[in-house]
């Protein structure tokens, strides 16, 4: 993981428990757009590459979002 930079802030502890939640959230809606993913066929509407690419976009996201998740753990 690499270390945070940036400007540091400080969260009071119902600010931080408001992240923790809408961090979790994230985390699962990430997830289950992976695992829906793994059963969708390409269509009309995505094509089998433009299907790959939202996979990785998604998968790129839950990892944020979990490195999110442990920093405010």
């Amino acid at each position: 993981m690499s270390t945070p930079s940036g400007p540091y802030y400080y969260f009071t502890d119902l600010e931080t428990n408001v992240l923790q939640v809408a961090i979790d959230h994230m985390v699962e809606h990430l997830e289950d757009l992976l695992s829906d993913s793994e059963r969708t066929i390409p269509s009309l509407e995505y094509t089998e590459e433009e299907l790959s690419q939202l996979k990785l976009e998604h998968q790129e996201r839950l990892e944020a979002a979990k490195r999110l998740k442990e920093r405010f753990a």
